[in-house]
């Protein structure tokens, strides 16, 4: 009997959505009877991180691998972008032949292309996801956004017509559509943005009386890693500007463990508005399990997703889209574009005061509760690892 092929899945950075991605890539993966077997290399980091992962991905069909304290000590120091995808590609290579793989893919191709382009032709094919095309839906103001623009998707360009790979997996469905009308291949797939929702047994006004929040109060909910890109410190601009009776309506609750610069400006803020309006502010500061984030969801009325100049997808539109609550976000890029085309909710523009003002008044109302439930169902975790598991099955016949 032939031993089963080996799949190669490199995997350096064990922080932020990094672990998740992975882990349901497994999990689907041992669910299913699939013929080749995973190998995947991470960091020492990931190992101390995520123990939980490796136990419940234990098996023959998954070996766990990971860089040598020399080599993760290197990959950690500062270096450039491109200095950094080099020694990368250098590990991988290093791996890939090791274990005699038929295919290396990539978690985060991003910082790869560079390398790809430029260095020794890697003893496999390569596959992974792109998360951060910039091909549409990002305006370019200034000459420095243009020139980097152009940068980006010139590299982008060559890295897709590139021999060496096999196919490109990417979350962004306009970038994926240009790309197949304009450059001539057929190597780059959309991959939905794999989201775990667990519902939650608990009622909203369980979920209210536990939070310490009035079963009258319409609640706005800012979930996630609390650092400056949230968008934080506009919301509470925008709040402290909203007075008197119609401030008595609302609730911001905040979950989430903080970036701890921005819990400071945060506390700065709060004392100012505390001043001035009425909006109930409630915080509740530390990480919170994938089993029980859906219950911060269900209680809110709206969430807010406005990033600053984000690139790329976020779970907190799938999660609000699951819980049929409508998204406040900003109009900038991939996130902007889709709460419009699949009507999610309403973006912001300068405005955001007066939208909040509309929305507690009852004055309008937004999000497309069909749209919303299918935009969740196309984002499950288990469409996201089909469309990647498949694409090892057909390589590894």
């Amino acid at each position: 009997m032939a031993l089963p092929k080996n799949i190669l899945i490199f995997e350096p950075d064990a922080s932020g959505h990094h672990s998740g991605y992975l882990y349901h890539l497994i999990i689907n993966f041992l669910q299913n009877d699939y013929s080749y077997k995973l190998i995947i290399s991470v960091s020492p980091d990931f190992f101390l991180k995520h123990p939980q992962i490796i136990q419940k991905t234990l098996s023959p069909r998954v070996q766990w691998i990971k860089f040598s304290e020399k080599e993760f000590v290197e990959w950690k120091k500062p270096k450039s972008v491109f200095k950094r995808s080099v020694l990368e590609w250098d590990l991988f290579c290093q791996y890939a032949k090791k274990y005699n793989s038929v295919l290396g893919f990539f978690m985060y191709i991003d910082y790869l292309q560079l390398a790809v382009l430029t260095q020794p032709a890697p003893p496999c094919s390569i596959s992974g996801i792109l998360f951060r095309p910039t091909l549409v839906n990002y305006p370019a103001n200034s000459w420095k956004e243009r020139l980097n623009y152009w940068r980006k998707n010139i590299t982008l360009k060559f890295f897709v017509k590139n021999k060496n790979l096999d196919s490109l997996f990417n979350l962004d469905p306009f970038a994926t559509d240009y790309i197949l009308k304009n450059w001539n291949t057929e190597k780059v797939k959309f991959l939905p943005d794999p989201v775990q929702v667990y519902p939650t047994t608990k009622t909203k006004s369980e979920v209210k009386t536990g939070l310490g929040i009035n079963e009258s109060k319409t609640v706005f909910l800012i979930f996630g890693y609390l650092d400056s890109r949230k968008g934080i410190a506009d919301v509470m601009e925008a709040i402290g500007e909203i007075s008197g009776e119609k401030s008595q309506k609302g609730c911001l609750l905040i979950v989430g463990p903080w970036e701890e610069n921005e819990r400071k400006l945060f506390d700065i803020q709060l004392l100012k508005i505390k001043q001035t309006t009425g909006f109930q502010i409630v915080v509740k500061d530390n990480f919170v399990k994938d089993e029980d984030i859906q219950q911060y969801f269900k209680v809110a009325d709206y969430a807010f997703a406005l990033y600053n100049k984000h690139f790329g997808m976020s779970a907190i539109m799938v999660r609000a889209a699951a819980a049929q609550k409508p998204l406040i976000s900003s109009n900038f890029g991939l996130i902007g574009k889709i709460v419009v085309e699949n009507e999610l909710g309403i973006t912001i523009d300068n405005d955001l005061k007066e939208k909040l003002e509309m929305l507690l008044n009852n004055e309008i109302s937004i999000g497309n509760k069909e749209k919303m439930r299918a935009f969740a169902e196309l984002n499950q975790a288990d469409n996201y690892a089909k469309v990647i598991l498949e694409h090892f099955k057909s390589v590894s016949r």
